[in-house]
């Protein structure tokens, strides 16, 4: 690995400019998308009632259907650890948003100033326009995107999302409400890729189970995320997250989201894949990333995919500064609480539990900096 130069530290204090997205790429991969989105005459507000499935539907069967999506714990996923923050490790895709919602998203996430001021390429990208769009939704005190933030901070949707996550969650922070992943080919391309894989799975004699070749094993840097499908999966060959198991490194498959459901994943915890799908010319997710909201329980945290200089869509300024918020604010309410039962069940100062708890706010703040 070669040593940083002084060109490089600027370019990341700037905003990591360098690796934003050329106009001549958005026109031709993304314009087209964007005008097919059908328009909305007048601003539509988020509404939990209209816009959340759950919420939107008198249908007994649909709430059951919610309630009775498979979460694997992590027990399950043998797994099991002193610092997981629920006993759930992953759900299967249930439906979130609704269409009207998944539509004014993609209006909002896909407007070309938009795009082109927040998106950078994707630092692990391999070929086409890979990119990652962060910080969009609310920049500093002005909220760039009104629909998708109201989405993700209603707290309608933080109750679903809390329920099957097993835990109740609060968003990290704003930085890190509904970051994009957008990877776009051509359809000549896509059609290519449907067709070469008919042929392998032919050949092979298979019976079309077979998963498609997925890279990038990894864990997440927050607790939980939530990650919603945007994108029509129909022609989608694969686009299942695989998670490394604890029993002898095997594999456990949850099946990959159709547009407007999502999938929750204590991804601090579980090492997993991100899918590499085939046969569509578009896929476009979502991802909110969560802490648990109890200021007791740990929040580990990290910024091993995400400080700015390695992620280019995180901007130094904001992305930092939001951080250091975050995390000072989670601090002054652990204190609070050493200072609320600093007393034992017979109401003598407990030293032992005291200093157990300094010693782990010692360890967050070195976490921090660090």
């Amino acid at each position: 690995m070669t040593a940083a130069t002084t060109s490089d530290f600027q370019a990341i204090l700037d905003g990591n400019t360098h690796k934003t997205i050329p106009i001549s790429a958005y026109e031709s991969n993304l314009a087209g998308i964007y005008k097919m989105i059908p328009p909305s005459p007048n601003p539509i507000t988020f509404d939990p009632m209209i816009h959340l499935t759950y919420y939107a539907t008198t249908d007994p069967v649909v709430k059951d259907r919610f309630h009775q999506t498979r979460r694997l714990t992590m027990d399950e996923l043998g797994l099991t650890h002193p610092h997981q923050i629920s006993p759930i490790g992953v759900s299967d895709p249930f439906q979130l948003f609704t269409e009207e919602a998944i539509i004014i998203m993609r209006r909002e996430l896909l407007q070309k100033e938009t795009f082109l001021k927040y998106a950078r390429y994707s630092y692990n990208s391999t070929s086409g326009l890979d990119c990652v769009v962060r910080g969009f939704v609310k920049d500093g005190d002005e909220i760039i995107c009104p629909f998708t933030y109201s989405a993700w901070t209603s707290s309608k949707t933080m109750e679903l999302v809390s329920w099957m996550a097993g835990v109740e969650l609060e968003i990290v922070m704003d930085y890190e409400i509904a970051h994009s992943n957008i990877s776009m080919k051509s359809e000549n391309l896509a059609e290519e890729e449907r067709i070469k894989h008919a042929r392998e799975l032919v050949r092979r004699g298979s019976n079309g189970e077979d998963l498609p070749a997925v890279v990038g094993w990894h864990y997440d840097s927050y607790p939980f995320v939530c990650v919603l499908m945007l994108s029509d999966t129909t022609n989608m060959i694969g686009g299942e997250t695989a998670l490394r198991m604890g029993n002898g490194g095997e594999v456990a498959v949850v099946p990959g989201p159709v547009r407007g459901s999502a999938t929750v994943l204590q991804g601090r915890m579980i090492e997993h894949i991100a899918p590499v799908p085939l046969g569509a010319s578009e896929r476009i997710t979502m991802v909110t990333s969560y802490r648990a909201k109890d200021p007791k329980i740990r929040d580990g945290s990290v910024l091993t995919t995400i400080k700015p200089e390695l992620n280019w869509g995180s901007r130094y300024n904001q992305f930092y500064s939001e951080w250091i918020d975050y995390r000072v604010e989670l601090m002054k309410k652990k204190l609070d609480i050493i200072v609320r039962e600093k007393f034992d069940a017979s109401g003598k100062f407990d030293k032992k539990k005291v200093v157990e708890s300094l010693k782990e706010i010692e360890e967050y703040i070195k976490n921090t900096y660090e």
